[in-house]
């Protein structure tokens, strides 16, 4: 069998683990919860057994490397977890905070282990299953429950001086006073995210699914206003950064009947005239339960290589 890369996509709710090869295939996933790691007495331990786990039930012994992406910024050695929020044991503490999560992987497996914020990795899932390689910058915004974001320059991650960029689901908005999770007032997250519909939900259409929410609603304010809000968030980024490509993605963006053709009036009108003179092409992500583990394994790669 061909070398793999072992890739991990370690969400809030589910941990997706696969075999991916080098043409990014993925072979033989596998979804647990992830409750199993977040209330593990030794939680590192816990996903060393589930690799372990994997291999055995798979067959698989030729590992080049394991990558994990979390829903987390990490630090800039790309082995540190700053804070995993949405990753809590039973007492509502974050199981990561300031956690080296390679180190201990990378001595029980012998093989180079690497970490990776969860939205950097789909993002380069979806850049190398779209061919979007030899483009200049591209950016990537996944609105979700809450809002991540990706950016990719001359085919490198932009990285902050700790690796804590980009969290813009807690850039404020002006004006705003709305209480968000994180403790501040007016983020983003508070008007543009899975979050904020739910809200809208329960107050003005309690008797509508949430995956109804666009094909029911989109003609009446409270979804104009939503739409407006999501629009707001591309065009700040699309005028700081100038991009070749908009990656709209997330939940939210792939729901049923989300007002495409709006969406993109309200950023293209909100976006920065200078930006606007050139303009940028928009791609959908698509809906695929492999993406992160694919982006783990593609985000592995490169890492690899670059030492080579």
């Amino acid at each position: 069998m061909e070398s793999v890369i072992i890739g991990i996509d370690l969400g809030g709710t589910n941990l997706r683990i696969g075999a991916v090869t080098p043409d990014n295939e993925m072979l033989t996933p596998s979804v647990i919860g992830s409750s199993v790691v977040a209330e593990a007495p030794r939680p590192i331990e816990k996903i060393c057994e589930i690799i372990e786990e994997y291999k055995k039930e798979n067959k698989i012994e030729n590992v080049e490397a394991i990558s994990i992406g979390v829903p987390s910024s990490v630090e800039n050695d790309k082995e540190t977890v700053i804070c995993t929020t949405n990753i809590c044991d039973e007492n509502g503490k974050a199981v990561f905070t300031h956690t080296n999560l390679a180190k201990d992987i990378r001595e029980h497996f012998q093989i180079p282990v690497y970490i990776n914020n969860d939205v950097n990795n789909i993002l380069m899932y979806d850049i190398v299953s779209n061919h979007l390689e030899n483009q200049k910058v591209i950016v990537g915004i996944y609105i979700g429950t809450g809002v991540g974001a990706s950016v990719v320059i001359d085919g490198r991650p932009l990285e902050g001086k700790n690796g804590a960029e980009l969290d813009l689901g807690h850039i404020p908005y002006f004006g705003g006073d709305e209480v968000c999770s994180c403790g501040k007032k007016g983020c983003c997250e508070c008007y543009a995210s899975g979050w904020r519909l739910q809200q809208i939900r329960k107050k003005y259409y309690p008797d509508t699914p949430i995956q109804e929410m666009f094909t029911r609603h989109r003609e009446e304010r409270p979804l104009k206003e939503f739409i407006k809000a999501c629009a707001h968030v591309y065009a700040v980024m699309a005028t700081i950064f100038n991009p070749d490509t908009v990656i709209v993605g997330g939940g939210v963006p792939e729901m049923a009947d989300f007002p495409k053709e709006e969406f993109e009036n309200e950023v293209n009108r909100n976006t920065g005239k200078d930006v606007m003179s050139y303009g940028f092409d928009y791609l959908y992500s698509q809906e695929f339960v492999g993406k992160g583990v694919i982006g783990a394994a593609v985000f592995a790669r490169m890492r690899l290589y670059r030492k080579k």
